[in-house]
């Protein structure tokens, strides 16, 4: 039989109004499938997105020689070029296209035979275009992620707590919740992650996972402190979410001093994460490091209490970091460079002789006040607050970063009274997602900086960090990853 190609719908083709993106969507793949690239986001020209939609359905390459005629006014000889250069591609490609590169996943177009999630389908109409503009990082019509803080409830109170729990919020209404998701879901935003407080505190913790099945937009890691019982191991199983698990000591009395817990938790959460294991649920163990639990003898109880489990796929220990909100002194329970250093050396050793995954990294001390070049040189994972996504918090404001909360100078809309597109494009979301430097108070070094422009061009500011290390009045001060950056009022580093 005749090969049949189809567009591979493990990526999502959205317009954005003056250009078109590629997403992968975060579908769950088994080996058999054909290989994908995971957390792909590449802007295209709108003639790239019409001529991939035109692969919807399944053709044969003849059938598609005459769609793409018909389609784009050319002769099939010219049509079966154009064609050719979306098939069979193993690796990641580039098409230039009025001298526009668009950069494509590999495999975007495959065997019909090989489809592995519903099709999706989409007419050329949809990525219709009066103006093209592909430099912009920030979408035109929505974010490319969002996410959904359903309540503030704990059921620990942390010495390093992140959180800001002072603000009682009333939670948005569950049937407005099942709007903004639909919502969601027609802009073709790939997923919504679920964060807390605890989410298995939430009323509607179940009906809301439900939901986002529904739309096929459940695909998070579930973190939390709760000790949870085989019922809701059970539930959380059938929608095949990974559960991150925290655990800063075996010890009940390590625990109760940095977690404020009770005397039977330090049993329950271990009993938790052994029924984890027994029911085959994919899990990881978050560890955060304080004073209170970076002995070699801590982490060795941790270690030796975790060995035997067969479905733990992670262990990632970090060190604390200053929040906004910790309910201690910062500078009372932090770890000295030494006590980094040593622990450092416990997780190289161990690892030389243990197929334990651990996750460990101690660069964040090293990249404050080093980048020459702006926004696009600064170390570590890329801001994404306003440029790529929305927190929404528990009563249905919407702000730029889930370490801000209810700070009124970066609260950018109210989904109980306006759309998702409606809060991306509102006057506050773009006043701070586009500054000019008159925003900008003499005192801060980025008004007289010459890289202005192109550093706020590409957002990636991290407003939590400077609001921490210079406190809130200083929030246009510059990035502390930024050469230019002054020293710290309040300290971010061990000593």
């Amino acid at each position: 039989m005749e090969t049949r190609y189809i567009l591979n719908n493990y990526y999502l083709l959205r317009h954005d109004l003056k250009r078109s993106y590629i997403i992968s969507s975060k579908k769950t793949i088994n080996g058999t499938t054909p290989e994908v690239q995971m957390e792909w986001t590449s802007r295209i020209h709108p003639i790239l997105a019409m001529a991939l939609s035109l692969f919807s359905e399944p053709h044969t390459l003849d059938e598609l020689k005459g769609i793409f005629s018909d389609f784009f006014c050319i002769s099939e000889e010219e049509a079966d070029k154009f064609i050719r250069l979306f098939i069979d591609n193993p690796q990641s490609f580039t098409i230039t296209y009025e001298n526009i590169e668009s950069h494509l996943p590999k495999n975007i177009i495959i065997n019909a035979d090989q489809q592995f999630v519903a099709p999706i389908l989409y007419t050329p109409e949809q990525f219709a275009y009066e103006e093209l503009e592909m430099k912009r990082e920030r979408p035109y019509l929505a974010p490319l992620s969002l996410v959904f803080m359903v309540n503030n409830t704990c059921a620990t109170d942390c010495v390093y707590c992140y959180a800001n729990k002072s603000v009682k919020p009333a939670l948005i209404e569950f049937d407005r919740l099942k709007e903004i998701i639909k919502e969601a879901h027609e802009l073709k935003i790939p997923y919504l992650t679920l964060v807390g407080g605890e989410v298995i505190l939430y009323k509607h913790w179940e009906k809301l996972l439900q939901l986002l099945k529904s739309y096929d937009m459940l695909k998070t890691t579930l973190s939390t402190k709760v000790p949870i019982d085989e019922k809701v191991i059970a539930i959380l199983k059938k929608y095949d979410i990974n559960i991150q698990i925290s655990l800063d000591a075996i010890h009940s009395g390590r625990l109760q001093q940095i977690l404020k817990v009770g005397p039977s938790y330090a049993d329950n959460i271990k009993r938790t994460i052994q029924l984890l294991d027994k029911y085959h649920v994919r899990f990881q163990i978050a560890t955060v490091l304080t004073k209170y639990n970076s002995l070699p003898e801590d982490l060795n109880d941790i270690y030796h209490f975790l060995q035997p489990l067969k479905h733990m796929h992670r262990w990632e220990i970090r060190v604390a970091f200053k929040s906004l909100y910790s309910r201690g002194d910062f500078q009372n329970f932090k770890l000295s460079k030494e006590e980094i250093q040593m622990i450092d050396k416990w997780v190289n050793e161990t690892k030389q002789h243990t197929n334990m995954p651990i996750q460990w990294s101690i660069a964040q001390q090293r990249k404050y006040f080093v980048s020459k070049n702006g926004s696009r040189s600064f170390e570590g994972s890329r801001c994404s607050a306003n440029y790529s996504n929305l927190f929404i918090l528990p009563d249905g404001k919407v702000t730029i970063c889930e370490q801000l909360y209810w700070n009124p100078r970066f609260i950018i809309g109210d989904l109980n009274k306006q759309s998702i597109q409606e809060v991306w494009n509102s006057p506050k979301a773009l006043s701070l997602a586009f500054p000019k430097k008159e925003d900008f108070r003499e005192k801060s070094a980025c008004r007289s900086c010459k890289l202005f422009d192109d550093c706020m061009e590409f957002p990636n500011r991290c407003i939590a960090d400077i609001l921490k290390g210079y406190g809130e009045e200083n929030w246009d001060y510059p990035d502390p990853r930024c050469v230019k950056a002054p020293k710290f009022i309040y300290n971010l580093l061990s000593e």
